[in-house]
């Protein structure tokens, strides 16, 4: 529809109609616009006498001036309005009399359509139409409801026994009310370091003039005795805040009027809530893909921190200064390449403090999609668990699976072609103190089966690693052999055995190590290869050694993961006898004068065993004093032996024992507290010793510390240089 002009509101006319032959009608020069556009409806040529119907208004004439009432014509005055409210488009419709008017007026109709113009295109665009019809003769009151915005109403006549009346289209002024406060608030910053705070109107209740606004803002602490600060906003339904300290929050609010009624104010807006962070990060989330470059900006809030001096670091790792720059004295940028084998990597700037760096608590975080995550995972013994690990530990991940009875070159066929198999389901993930996330359990689970398995990050944006395909049964870590034995063979070595474990029911694969009982905390090990028997050899050099033997297994075609090593087995050494005889031993003396104490050191000689049917496992000192009281002390198999010496005479015999029992041909020594000086001037230099000659002869000598020379006084013997 469209029109050639509009009229505004209010507005008044005559409606007057007449038949054909009066001379209603005046096409000449003095028409003007208005008239020509409602100057007559058109005849309906059927019927030649059918009256006619015109309106006219106040700045144009039907009929010459003079004439007050066209002859032969039946009029109406007309009076279209806004009512008080301004909800409502009311028109009355009066009969127009005089004294010489006799006529009794023909039944009219009035109709009145409301036509909803679109913001911001013309006229003739129009959506949405209601139409009310009011019928009567002497008057008519006809009213349409209109909307908050413009509306145009279309106004028409039409009398009874006439053709389709004359039309009129009046312009409805817009209602200006108390505007609606602003809503959905909110704020961004930009890349240059910019606080902007923008907003909305209710867009029940839109203006259709652009509104002016004011916003106010206060620090949280102040609100008990607010003294808000006040920014004035036109043009625009934005502002950029300045001004703001960082580290404090704000509470913030907008209200507007229209510019036709300035004191006119809304309510304030629903309080919005700032808390401006010492760092912010554009953007401080974003997804990319491998080999994207992403380029993230850090603005420091704390006007005290100079961009120029930033120091960025991604995964904890610092990098080159010749990926960032400072865009201006609070921005600093810097553009990296997401990780390879990563969910997500971590930015952070930071700054210098001294030898090390000031970093705050906020970052920003890169998700990368679908990366190559090294996925490993074990069954365990029982066969009812799998539990999986991956080198790159992170915090906010989900473990996910989809389990399906087919092999997993089937199901990934399928899965590419088909759609997704089976049910999602979340593992059961352990984390760390600080929450990184360690490793994911299934349980129950279906060995046979394939599962595909990948993670998700805990956010919206659904990013997932790519997938990987596991059978459990291939990845099995069973339990480690049990009731491991040991038994000395005569040949010099041990023959080992030990019972496999019971899960999984397939042909095991075992490795034996062993190494000597030192008491160590790390063994000197040493393996034998790899083995189908549950039994083994080991050499056994030393038959009088203790050896920690440990074994362990995995399937036979090496698929899966080893055992863990069986407990430790500890050798018995193999005796068939008590030993011979007690060990070789010499003694010295230590004489402490202030403490007018003796203490006495037994060192011993090493027992060399001639045939290996029995071994010494330790030693028994046995002390006699000088009243007959005996006592014995198991000192194990040590190279010597000390003990203070109270009596003036004390006998001492060493003996070496067995699982067997003891020997039987032993030394024994008597010991005197003071013995006789010597003809050696520096006697307090020298210690007593007992000593043995190449032919196992006792003798008596003196060891001087300080020369390392042994001197023996029995009678034929000679000075000799000895070590010890």
């Amino acid at each position: 529809m469209s029109f050639p002009y509009l009229l505004d509101l209010p507005w008044q006319t005559e409606l007057c109609c007449a038949s054909l032959p009066a001379q209603l009608h005046h096409g000449g020069e003095g028409e003007d616009e208005g008239s020509a556009w409602s100057r007559r409806a058109p005849s309906d040529p059927g019927h030649p006498h059918t009256p006619q119907c015109l309106f006219r208004n106040s700045t144009s004439t039907l009929v010459p001036p003079q004439e007050t009432n066209p002859s032969g014509a039946t009029c109406w005055d007309i009076l279209c309005r806004v009512d008080e409210t301004r909800e409502n488009v009311i028109c009355d419709l009066k009969h127009h009399t005089t004294s010489s008017d006799t006529s009794t007026p023909e039944s009219v109709t009035i109709c009145l359509q409301r036509l909803v113009s679109q913001p911001d295109r013309e006229v003739n665009t129009t959506h949405g139409t209601d139409t009310m019809d009011c019928v009567g003769k002497d008057s008519i009151t006809c009213s349409i409801v209109i909307l908050a915005v413009s509306s145009i109403v279309v106004v028409t006549a039409n009398v009874s026994n006439t053709t389709a009346g004359p039309l009129m289209i009046l312009i409805v002024p817009p209602r200006l009310d108390k505007p609606s406060p602003p809503v959905n608030l909110t704020h961004t910053q930009t890349a240059e370091g910019e606080l902007v705070l923008s907003w909305s109107n209710p867009q029940l209740h839109a203006s259709p003039v652009p509104l002016s606004f004011e916003v106010r803002y206060i620090t949280s602490h102040n609100t008990s005795n607010p003294n808000w600060k006040h920014v004035e906003v036109t043009g625009g339904q934005w502002v950029s805040l300045t001004g703001l300290r960082a580290g404090l929050h704000y509470i913030v609010q907008i209200h507007s009027h229209h510019p036709a009624l300035p004191h006119l104010w809304s309510d304030w807006s629903q309080p919005h809530h700032i808390h401006l962070e010492y760092v912010t990060y554009l953007p401080e989330r974003v997804v990319a893909s491998l080999g994207d470059s992403v380029t993230v900006y850090c603005v420091f809030n704390d006007r005290r921190v100079n961009a120029s001096t930033a120091i960025w670091f991604l995964n904890l790792d610092r990098l080159p200064q010749s990926q960032y720059t400072a865009v201006n004295d609070r921005v600093s940028k810097i553009t990296v390449q997401p990780s390879e084998q990563k969910l997500y990597d971590i930015l952070r700037c930071c700054q210098p403090s001294g030898e090390k760096y000031s970093c705050n608590y906020r970052y920003a975080t890169i998700y990368i999609k679908d990366p190559v995550i090294d996925i490993s995972c074990v069954t365990n013994g029982d066969l009812d668990s799998m539990t999986c690990r991956w080198s790159n530990i992170q915090t906010k991940i989900n473990f996910l699976s989809r389990v399906a009875d087919l092999s997993c070159d089937v199901m990934e066929e399928e899965e590419e072609v088909g759609g997704a198999l089976g049910v999602v389901r979340q593992a059961v993930c352990v984390s760390s103190r600080s929450r990184e996330v360690k490793s994911c359990t299934l349980q129950p689970i279906r060995v046979t089966s394939c599962y595909k398995l990948w993670m998700e990050a805990k956010t919206d944006n659904g990013t997932r690693s790519h997938p990987v395909y596991i059978t459990p049964l291939d990845h099995v870590k069973p339990h480690p052999p049990s009731g491991l034995e040991a038994v000395s063979m005569p040949s010099g070595v041990l023959r080992l055995a030990w019972v496999p474990p019971e899960l999984p029911l397939y042909d095991m694969q075992y490795q034996v190590r062993y190494a000597l009982s030192t008491g160590r905390a790390h063994p000197f090990w040493q393996f034998l290869a790899s083995q189908a028997e549950s039994w083994a050899e080991v050499p056994e050099p030393d038959v009088c050694r203790v050896y920690n033997v440990q074994v362990r297994c995995m399937h036979i075609n090496s698929s899966g993961t080893w055992s863990d090593w069986s407990h430790s087995l500890y050798t018995t050494p193999h005796n068939s006898r008590a030993p011979d005889q007690g060990p070789d031993f010499w003694r010295a003396f230590q004489e402490d004068p202030a403490r007018n104490q003796t203490n006495v050191t037994l060192l011993f000689k090493h027992l060399p065993i001639v045939e290996p049917t029995y071994c010494v496992e330790g030693l028994v000192v046995q002390h006699q004093a000088s009243g007959g009281i005996v006592t014995e002390e198991r000192i194990g198999l040590v190279s010597s032996y000390r003990f203070e010496l109270r009596e003036e005479v004390h006998s001492v015999t060493v003996k070496a024992q067995n699982s067997q029992g003891y020997s039987t041909r032993n030394i024994n020594m008597t010991l005197e507290r003071h013995p006789k000086q010597t003809a050696l001037s520096s006697a307090a230099h020298f210690q007593e010793l007992l000593c043995w000659d190449e032919g196992n002869v006792i003798k008596k000598a003196f060891f001087s510390l300080s020369s390392e020379k042994v001197y023996f006084l029995s009678d034929g013997c000679s000075e000799h240089n000895t070590s010890t």
